[in-house]
């Protein structure tokens, strides 16, 4: 997702570490200010005339911002970080990571709504056959000792802001509506498949349909015509195909949602009232357009007999063991610490409210839980005391939290129940959080005044504080890209309605030129303090964090050496370069006149194909962000078209122009099904086990639908390599699977993983599916009003999140301090 701006809300947050899904690491900064003042405390102030002395009440709020508030923090079908960033406060994690020792760097695990997790597989084998777990080729369940099953403590203590109290029937419920067949909830994937998927949860969230629907790639069919030749009856969605819902025949019947690639029956298209049928459509493009390999090839499917169909929950690795125990049965082995990562996100819903929020007149179950402040409980340190929807969200502390105590005045005040450089901490000092919705410029206006507690300036904003000691710059796992729709067919169909040649998109080598003609180094200097790229792992990205937090993908040499030979830098006796280092940390992956070859070569190739008329402009609409433009986005996309332009002079193609389009509701979805050429964009996540990132852009049962699907089908493209001596071929989707869960090479030793990490990211970046640009940095501005508990940022915790931050000044005193500015704050 583009994390353009994220709001310094966020890096206060740091509440919830999300390691496995997507967000980032960061840069130290050098404030050296201090927390002078503790937890809730009271003053006396002095005696009015005959009157009892009066105590003040000291008191503390965070005031920030965002540019658009979440509009669904259910935990089950959340989508958005807006969203995500809710829920960080309402919703406690199982477990979680904070700072040990500061100055060490040193993280620990805490338990938070779970009081304690273990591994009791050896002392629970049973439940490996029970619930048919995956061993290891040759592996019994009697042989098996750990991994599988854990043992999730429950905290007495917890319970919803209304006093409900929160028990293993709480968490059962749950997850039950979590992967309920007739929801289909969108976040039930990281319980149905994945590292961390429950046995046979995957049977029971499908176990609604009688039959189910497989494309002939997934039956490991090379054309639609093999599948048809074979035997088998191939459907087309004339739903999403040609938008047919809704459409009816001469007697009013509707037009299913699949129909026989050989059915003659008309149908009237509501678009244009023209009639149509499954075989027309399907003679028209022909099976080469609607090959497996093309673009469409996910709208073609053979309905199949559902095996799962019927199974019950009885049949899901989750059961109660007492009132306040749980156990989680894993699909497949699952190291400790992992485990403990995946329970730094909770599944809990609050059973009565979320019943009452459901909505059955549809095909599918829906829920309004967690939409809004009415439809919402805490179990966490904050609860929603209002929101106005575009308008302001207002938290304050959640008094039925375990962790806050009163004070004698009836103040919430709390320790930590865990050494953080060797003694009890305050925290949760926080006791009001409100977040405006604001532009960027009112933000900026707003903090400099007092009246904002943090603000994430602009690019060109980021150059005035950079001495600042308020100034926070965090890397972040994503990589901004440019991502394409190369299927010369959507390509000519997007030619007749609003491009123009965005046909030579479908030229390898034309891609190639765009990646060499970008200058980074500019780049990025139009944006919030990115950094530049030619990768698609940053430096964030940890193949053994647990055990070693140095082990940095990008530093071995495989990762080198794969960027190194994707460039065709020599080194060695004799070269430019003598070493890999001196090799790799020479590629900028700028080159004006390889990509001036790259697009003369290019232009021949399109021109001889009849593809291009020499000399002719080039216009392509680009999918470029949600929300609205900036200055940042506006000065990136013309800096774009100067490269572009620079590098095409003379090479036989006209004037090229790349028009950002803004305010989309899904740009990733409309690049992969053929509405726009290119796509900006970002992936990230998955920090602590790079292994099994290549599932995002290979594996469309891992993520709804793959951003560069109108580029190549990953399950029929096939990718050799020799792994341990032994040459190797699978299809891309089977290799983004083999390093996870059962995987050929999920237990294989990390050299042999790296080496495989490695040669996928070389042969992926060389098709040029997607460019690499710059790796996204949050930048923000932290008021003289607040503390990080730590100024030297860790990927494992942050700089301690809203629970260690501590106050420097009261709400009164803050006043008084802006009011002695002239309500100037000079940072």
């Amino acid at each position: 997702m583009n994390m353009k701006k994220i709001v310094a809300m966020l890096l206060a947050l740091c509440m919830i570490v999300s390691v496995f899904a997507a967000c980032g690491g960061n840069e130290t900064s050098t404030s050296t200010s201090t927390s002078t003042s503790t937890s809730t405390s009271t003053s006396e102030s002095a005696p009015a005339d005959d009157e009892s002395e009066e105590k003040v009440v000291d008191t503390y709020t965070y005031n920030s911002y965002s540019e658009a508030l979440g509009t669904n923090w259910n935990p089950h079908t959340w989508e958005m970080n807006a969203d995500s960033a809710i829920s960080g406060y309402v919703l406690a994690p199982l477990a979680d990571l904070t700072i040990k020792d500061s100055e060490a760097g040193e993280y620990q695990w805490i338990f938070v709504a779970a009081e304690d997790i273990k591994d009791v597989t050896a002392e629970n084998q049973a439940d490996l056959t029970k619930y048919n777990v995956v061993l290891p080729e040759g592996v019994t369940a009697d042989q098996v000792t750990e991994s599988y099953v854990y043992e999730i403590k429950l905290r007495p203590e917890m319970q919803w802001e209304d006093g409900t109290p929160i028990n293993a029937d709480s968490y059962i419920y749950s997850m039950q509506q979590m992967l309920a067949p007739e929801m289909k909830n969108y976040r039930a994937n990281n319980y149905y498949s994945g590292e961390s998927a429950l046995a046979g949860a995957y049977n029971y969230f499908f176990s609604d349909a009688e039959t189910i629907m497989k494309t002939p790639a997934d039956l490991g069919y090379a054309s639609v015509q093999a599948a048809i030749d074979d035997g088998k009856t191939v459907l087309l969605n004339m739903w999403s195909f040609w938008g047919m819902e809704g459409a009816v025949d001469a007697d009013g019947n509707e037009c299913p949602e699949y129909v026989d690639v050989t059915d003659t029956h008309i149908y009237i298209d509501p678009a244009d009232n023209s009639e149509v049928s499954a075989a027309d459509i399907f003679a028209a493009y022909g099976p080469g357009y609607l090959e497996v390999g093309g673009s469409y090839h996910a709208e073609l499917a053979i309905e199949l007999v559902n095996e799962a169909f019927g199974t019950t929950w009885d049949a899901v690795g989750l059961y109660k063991v007492d009132d306040y125990t749980i156990r989680y049965v894993c699909e497949v082995a699952y190291a400790y610490d992992y485990f403990l990562t995946s329970m730094t996100s909770n599944w809990l819903v609050h059973e009565e409210l979320y019943e009452k929020c459901k909505d059955t007149s549809g095909s599918l179950v829906t829920s309004t839980y967690n939409t809004s402040a009415e439809t919402t409980l805490s179990c966490y340190a904050y609860r929603i005391e209002s929101m106005q929807d575009e308008k302001q969200i207002v938290y304050v502390q959640n008094e039925n939290y375990w962790e806050y105590e009163k004070d004698e005045d009836g103040n919430l005040t709390s320790t930590t129940f865990f050494e953080v450089d060797g003694e009890l901490q305050p925290q949760f000092q926080t006791q009001k959080i409100v977040v405006d919705v604001m532009t960027s410029d009112a933000a900026k206006l707003a903090f400099l005044s007092g009246k904002l507690d943090d603000w994430t300036p602009a690019a060109d904003e980021v150059v005035e504080y950079t001495t600042s000691d308020q100034l926070y710059q965090v890397d972040e796992t994503y990589t901004m890209r440019l991502f394409f729709h190369t299927n010369l067919d959507s390509l000519k169909k997007m030619d007749e309605s609003g491009n123009q040649n965005s046909v030579v998109l479908s030229n390898l080598k034309f891609r190639q030129a765009m990646s060499q003609a970008i200058n980074r180094a500019e780049f990025v200097t139009a944006t919030a303090g990115y950094k530049q790229s030619f990768s698609m792992l940053s430096s964030l990205y940890f193949y053994n964090v647990y055990e070693d937090p140095t082990s940095i993908y990008r530093d071995t040499e495989y990762a080198k050496q794969a960027i190194v030979d994707l460039y065709g830098v020599k080194y060695g006796d004799g070269e430019l370069y003598a070493t890999l280092d001196e090799a790799h940390d020479s590629i900028t992956g700028y080159n004006v006149t390889e990509a001036k070859r790259l697009f003369t070569e290019a232009c021949a190739e399109l021109v001889e194909a009849g593809l291009y008329t020499a000399g002719e402009d080039i216009v392509i609409n680009m999918g470029w962000m949600a929300g609205a433009m900036d200055s940042s986005n506006s000065q990136q996309i013309t800096l774009l078209n100067k490269y572009m332009n620079e590098a095409l002079e003379g090479t036989g193609f006209g004037k090229i122009e790349l028009i950002g389009l803004d305010n989309l509701a899904d740009r990733y979805k409309d690049v992969a099904s053929g509405t726009y050429a290119i796509g900006f964009g970002a992936w990230g996540g998955a920090a602590f086990y790079p292994f099994t990132m290549f599932q995002v852009y290979c594996d469309d049962e891992y993520v709804t639908y793959i951003h560069e699907e109108g580029c190549w089908d990953p399950a029929v493209e096939t990718l050799t390599m020799d792994v341990n001596g032994e040459e190797v071929t699978m299809t891309w989707k089977e290799w983004s699977r083999c390093m996870a869960g059962t995987g050929a090479y999920a237990t294989a030793d990390f050299d042999t993983k790296l080496a495989i990490l490695a040669n996928m990211e070389r042969e992926m970046l060389a098709k040029y599916n997607f460019i690499p640009i710059c790796t996204t940095t949050a930048c923000s501005m932290l008021s003289y009003k607040l503390s990080y508990f730590t100024e030297d940022y860790n990927i494992m915790y942050g700089f301690g999140g809203i629970r260690l931050m501590s106050f420097n000044y009261t709400d009164a005193e803050w006043a008084e301090y802006v009011a002695e500015q002239n309500g100037e704050i000079a940072y």
